[in-house]
């Protein structure tokens, strides 16, 4: 093989050409729902004193509201700046994955792990365009405290290296709760990576690090919250035990479905027969650190299913472990194949342009081609602004909506906290919101569709007129404006 082919198993050339990936996949014109409403949160947050748990309702963990907070006040309503990011985030993970993969195997293992998580986090299958949402930052900081986990074996101030990455895992649980189970496998991967270097005390002292080291963090993430006078009732009730109300998770029935359609009639089953390639290596599966990515791959399936969501962006937090699982397991299986030293490098060429083929975001691209020559179209970004137009800024607007895009680019604030439905899960939150929308009534009320026998219905129809439909990609809005206008 000429000597030009062998760059793309050099880590800084391969992260160059997931770089010029990402851009290609980042670029599809559209805000994400998920972006929309965390830029609403983000926008009321800096501009109207409305911080998050207190001025609004969502069941996420602070970091990425204070991400969006900063992108607000650095750029005004947009969601370039956080995907963009994102997308840093995504590349420094890609260099994680790969010097995981170098220190517990080769840099061929390395390699491989490097180009199968970057690929196949940019798939259309896990919303690859959406690099602002929450999973690529929790990815991110779980992916490197199990990296200075390793490097913490190499060290004699090991315990800083346990602190640090007790530290990262509490700034990736401050993106995400689910990253408990990643904090729970890296406990495991703790103890069986430093099982034949250090005593049980020390073990059991490295472990209450790891505990200290995400506790800081997540003080840490809290902090702005508490400038903002949100308590810390506040926060736990909205960010921990809102989980355990219906919206945070799905109905038994659809759990199973979708589990099934996810896992058995998706993209993912491109990485089985790989699985089965590590199965059959029984050396690797007797080896306590690959043992410890299994554990961290188990974990992490766990988080993915607990929800019983399956969002394209809730699976890629399986893809860290089971990029480098499968990474070292190609290595393993190349170099027994090698008959000399000298032909693993042309081999590992050959791999990392196969997995280029096999792992390319095809539907991604081509679907942000087809879009970018129809021009692109952000329909509910469009009708955000067209709230904006006719509305001042005082007035009240309601988006009867499961994203917040309209609402995030209309500039405007929702009549009530509970501006997601999905939140409005019982007699309470509904009450609760017919009592916003009668003290602060929305100039415009905008919904899919009304249920006149509802209370909510029964106000709108009673004191809104019908002014006009607004059609996008996905639905017809209706859109109804107060009486008193």
């Amino acid at each position: 093989m000429k000597r030009n082919s062998l760059y793309i198993t050099n880590q800084y050339i391969l992260l160059l050409f997931l770089s010029f990936v990402l851009l290609l996949v980042v670029g599809n014109g559209h805000t994400g729902g998920d972006e929309g409403s965390w830029g609403y949160i983000g926008r009321v947050w800096s501009e109207n004193n409305l911080p998050p748990y207190v001025g609004t309702v969502e069941n996420k963990t602070p970091g990425i509201f204070e991400l969006f907070a900063l992108s607000n006040i650095l750029f005004g309503v947009n969601v370039f700046f956080v995907r963009i990011i994102g997308g840093i985030a995504i590349l420094i993970t890609s260099l994680t994955v790969y010097s995981i993969g170098k220190k517990l195997h080769s840099h061929f293992a390395g390699i491989f792990s490097m180009a199968i998580f970057g690929l196949t986090m940019s798939w259309y299958l896990l919303n690859g365009p959406e690099t602002a949402q929450t999973e690529t930052f929790m990815v991110l900081f779980s992916t490197v405290s199990f990296y200075f986990v390793v490097k913490g074996k190499e060290s004699l101030k090991w315990m800083l290296w346990i602190f640090l990455s007790g530290l990262s895992i509490g700034f990736a649980i401050a993106f995400k709760q689910i990253a408990l189970t990643s904090a729970a496998a890296l406990s495991i991967f703790f103890l069986l990576y430093f099982e034949s270097i250090v005593t049980n005390s020390k073990k059991i002292a490295g472990l209450l690090i790891l505990g200290s080291g995400a506790v800081v963090a997540t003080f840490i993430s809290v902090i702005p919250l508490l400038l903002s006078h949100v308590s810390l009732t506040d926060y736990f009730n909205g960010a921990w035990l809102i989980l355990l109300k219906p919206g945070s998770s799905a109905p038994a029935m659809l759990r199973v479905e979708e589990c099934l359609n996810i896992f058995l009639n998706s993209r993912l089953v491109v990485f089985y027969p790989f699985i089965g390639l590590i199965i059959w290596q029984s050396e690797l599966l007797k080896n306590k650190y690959f043992m410890g990515l299994m554990v961290w791959l188990l974990f992490d399936f766990v988080g993915v299913n607990a929800s019983g969501y399956y969002y394209g962006h809730q699976i890629k937090q399986l893809i860290p472990s089971l990029a480098v699982i499968i990474g070292i397991g190609l290595s393993n299986a190349l170099s027994q194949q090698s008959r000399e030293k000298s032909e693993m490098p042309s081999y590992a060429a050959v791999m990392v342009l196969f997995i280029i083929v096999l792992f390319f975001p095809y539907q991604q691209v081509i679907t942000n081609g087809y879009k970018a020559t129809r021009g692109y179209v952000d329909d509910k970004k469009e009708l955000g602004i067209w709230l904006k137009e006719h509305t001042n800024k005082n007035d009240y607007v309601y988006i009867d909506s499961r994203d917040g895009i309209i609402l995030s680019y209309s500039e405007r604030v929702s009549s009530s906290k509970y501006f997601d439905m999905i939140f409005v899960t019982s007699t309470i939150e509904s009450d609760q919101l017919l009592s916003d929308l009668e003290n602060k009534p929305p100039r415009y009320y905008i919904t899919p569709s009304i249920d006149g026998s509802s209370k909510i219905g029964k106000y709108i129809l009673g004191n809104y007129d019908l002014l006009l439909t607004k059609e996008t990609d996905e639905q017809v809005y209706k859109v109804f404006q107060h009486k008193a206008e």
